[in-house]
């Protein structure tokens, strides 16, 4: 659907373009659109874009006396924002670090790779957009100055962060400490003997499973607790797909790795943004009527606040409290952004 509705917004702006094209309008004078923009009138109007929505090509041409028609293409460089999340043993972050340490052994021996109490992670803009816009001259005895109304339209995913490659053997390893603790925890003594931490198959039943060695090893995990990343705390009761609360407003969040290993989490908007702004134009060299230069400053709506999605469907913005160190920060400020500021500086040639 949204391809299409791309493909409609694009062959209606050609469309107008070409048929503006063959139009006779005045090249010069007071009725030329931008007053001192001589030869714009009824030509393509090629423009380079720099500013908060990236790098963009354009193209532009009059409609009629007062009314321009733009469309174009703009993307956000890839740029990577460091960030990094602390792992934790247990509830209590003033003991996580030791019993990290005492866990660490034991993981580097099943992994076969160092370990540590942290991921690191890497955050991208990922923002492209097509875009239609109209400018609109209102004031006759001064052509520079425009209103400038559309819509922006790209994928509703505008940044994203993932764990770095680095980080995937201590990932792993806290994956395979849950999975233990799992099957561990809350087994009566008489179980145990029924547990297998690692099965390798037919003949090799035996491995791992005394039940004396499972019960040490189960008090030593439940003295410690699970491995995640603690985050914060819920802002609501967080139910099933069955209506169950499986998380009470003011329980602690845990992100745990998913079954790759790996922490990811996407920020997401509404795929179609319309934008509401105002600019300026002007000749870019003095008498010259074929370079010029204009700035665009607006906003772009994005429908409301973001959302920002962790692997396991968490929103870290509507659904999570209380996030600190950096990562709260970037978190704090991507929830005031129901509007993403636009201040471009548009180049442009008249063929």
């Amino acid at each position: 659907m949204a391809k299409m509705r791309n493909q409609l917004l694009m062959t209606f702006a050609v469309s107008a373009l070409t048929m503006n094209a063959q139009t006779t309008l005045p090249l010069s004078g007071e009725n030329a659109v931008g007053g001192s923009f001589k030869g714009l009138s009824g030509k393509f109007d090629i423009g380079i874009t720099l500013g908060t929505t990236g790098f963009g090509v354009d193209f532009a041409v009059p409609v009629v006396n007062q009314l321009r028609l733009r469309t174009g293409f703009s993307f956000e460089p890839r740029f990577e924002v460091p960030m990094t999340f602390t792992i934790q043993v247990g509830d209590d972050p003033a003991t996580s670090e030791r019993k990290f340490n005492r866990m660490s052994t034991m993981l580097e021996s099943l992994t076969g790779n160092h370990v540590v109490n942290y991921a690191m992670i890497k955050g991208n803009a990922t923002m492209w957009n097509w875009s239609l816009l109209a400018d609109f001259y209102p004031l006759k005895n001064n052509k520079h100055w425009r209103v400038t109304g559309g819509v922006y339209i790209g994928p509703s995913v505008v940044a994203e962060a993932v764990n770095k490659t680095e980080s995937m053997p201590s990932l792993m390893g806290v994956d395979i400490y849950n999975n233990m603790y799992n099957k561990l925890h809350g087994v009566s003594r008489k179980d145990l003997p029924g547990i297998k931490l690692i099965d390798f198959g037919e003949g090799y039943e035996g491995v791992f499973t005394d039940p004396e060695l499972l019960l040490k090893l189960q008090k030593r995990l439940d003295n410690a607790g699970r491995m995640g990343i603690h985050l914060g705390t819920y802002t609501h009761d967080v139910v099933d797909e069955n209506g169950q609360v499986i998380h009470q407003k003011g329980d602690e969040y845990v992100m745990e790795p998913n079954n790759e290993h790996m922490v990811t989490a996407e920020m997401t908007v509404n795929s179609v943004k319309p934008y509401l702004g105002f600019g300026y134009d002007g000749r870019l060299v003095k008498n010259n009527d074929h370079l010029h230069v204009s700035v665009d400053a607006g906003v772009m709506f994005w429908g409301g606040k973001p959302s920002l999605k962790t692997h396991d469907g968490t929103d870290l913005i509507n659904d999570v409290e209380g996030i600190k160190g950096k990562i709260g920060r970037y978190v704090d400020f991507m929830s005031k952004l129901s509007v993403f500021p636009v201040l471009n500086v548009r180049f442009s040639y008249a063929l």
